[in-house]
């Protein structure tokens, strides 16, 4: 295999026009997207449309932890993710591409313009960063789709448009992966040096991490879940009652012993019992006031950031109705 060495003059499509799988003129792209709590007019906006479409801001951010949350290697191939009884998970955000929780794992549907020449030429050549983050996606792809099976599972789910054939998408990828050094990937974006990542340690890095902490990041994490309290609970506290249940049996079992002739008479026994009783009935009073006070906490710490928020949403919203007027 002949390699490219990396970028230095021009930047060029990683696949010839001859491999194209969309004209320009078929690409389709939404007319707005949801950016930052705000429209975005893709039609207005085209750049930062494929910024969003593909770099991956929040862990780039945290890139020297991600050891923590993955493995430098390819991520499964989609039979393989079928066969850990994982489900697949459609996300339009490609921070949460390839992220993985319990039985679940997010996979971005791949976008037309990334099986476009005249895309790559036109607009993804244009900046390095940019055009690194998009050798990265199409590479994951690489990943995920190696057999028949998982080309059927991806239309199947909606990764890929249903138009492509396999033939069609053997031969793009093929070329494509000649012109990326696969060794040193060079040519693609680090966080495509890495592949499946874990949702809970993400959530971790971003809490527990003293360049990552702030109040924001201690509640939400990595990424925001369900805006239920119960949902919070059940997530982050589930362990504790498994603790409870652990020292109800031990309860249980030191006053079998009580009702026992030997174990009556035993004064050592008859301390250790007390002891733990006392110990157990303070660890249930103090995790009970504790999850009260988080409940609280959290209770007002949402209070304030919607308050927070109404009041810049307005402000900015004010300021460009002045600026137009």
């Amino acid at each position: 295999m002949t390699y490219v060495q990396p970028f230095s003059k021009k930047l060029l499509p990683p696949f010839s026009a001859a491999r194209t799988l969309f004209d320009s003129a078929q690409v389709l792209r939404p007319a707005a997207v949801t950016v930052e709590n705000r429209l975005l007019l893709c039609a207005d906006e085209p750049t930062r449309y494929l910024d969003v479409e593909l770099r991956t801001p929040k862990l780039d951010r945290i890139y020297e932890y991600l050891w923590q949350a993955g493995l430098p290697r390819p991520a499964r191939a989609l039979h393989r993710q079928k066969l850990m009884n994982r489900t697949i998970l459609i996300t339009e955000n490609p921070d949460e591409h390839l992220v993985w929780r319990e039985s679940e794992i997010f996979i971005k549907p791949i976008p037309e313009f990334l099986l476009s020449y005249e895309s790559w030429d036109r607009e993804l050549s244009q900046d390095e960063q940019l055009h690194q983050c998009a050798c990265g996606f199409l590479l994951s792809y690489s990943w995920l789709i190696c057999h028949r099976s998982d080309f059927r599972i991806a239309k199947e789910v909606g990764l890929m448009p249903s138009e492509i054939e396999w033939a069609q998408w053997t031969s793009l990828i093929g070329e494509f992966l000649t012109q990326i050094d696969l060794q040193t990937l060079q040519q693609v974006s680090k966080r495509y040096r890495y592949g499946e990542l874990r949702l809970s340690r993400l959530h971790s890095i971003y809490r527990f991490m003293p360049s990552m902490f702030s109040i924001n990041n201690l509640v939400r994490g990595y990424t925001s879940r369900s805006t239920w309290y119960r949902a919070f609970f059940k997530h982050n506290f589930a362990w504790l009652l498994a603790v409870f249940v652990y020292v109800t049996v031990i309860l249980s079992a030191m006053q079998v012993g009580l009702a026992t002739e030997k174990l009556a008479r035993n004064r050592h026994f008859h301390d250790v019992s007390y002891g733990f009783a006392v110990m157990s009935i303070v660890i249930v009073a103090l995790s009970i006031l504790v999850i009260a006070i988080l409940w609280a906490l959290l209770f007002l710490y949402h209070i304030y950031s919607t308050r927070q928020y109404i009041r810049n949403t307005e402000a900015m919203r004010a300021k460009q109705a002045e600026s137009k007027g």
